[in-house]
């Protein structure tokens, strides 16, 4: 039968890191958006009018996306710790206690 090994430490690091790259890339998209649509608002144009109405909706497509990937972070990270969870009860019930060894 083949083992199957997690380094439960190395998910942990490895989600807390991609869910702080997705909060920094957020917060610099955010500040391009904002830059581009001042930009955007200073000319009077229906063509800029609606650049600007399209880069908002890519706004909010990128912040729902932001989101489902922090959801799926999260269930990684809750995922993990079950598992860890549950194979540490699974080691204790076949890790034979020093009082059953003493008999």
């Amino acid at each position: 039968m083949s083992e199957i090994k997690i380094n439960y430490d190395a998910v942990y690091s490895k989600t807390a890191e991609l869910r702080q790259r997705i909060q920094t890339d957020l917060r610099e998209a955010e500040a391009t958006y904002r830059h581009a649509q001042t930009d955007l608002r200073r000319m009077d144009s229906r063509t800029n009018a609606e650049f600007t109405e399209a880069m908002e909706l890519n706004q909010q497509k990128s912040q729902v996306t932001i989101e489902t990937l922090a959801k799926l972070l999260t269930f990684i990270e809750t995922s993990t710790r079950q598992v860890e969870r549950e194979e540490m009860v699974i080691t204790r019930a076949f890790t034979p206690s020093r009082a059953h060894a003493r008999r």
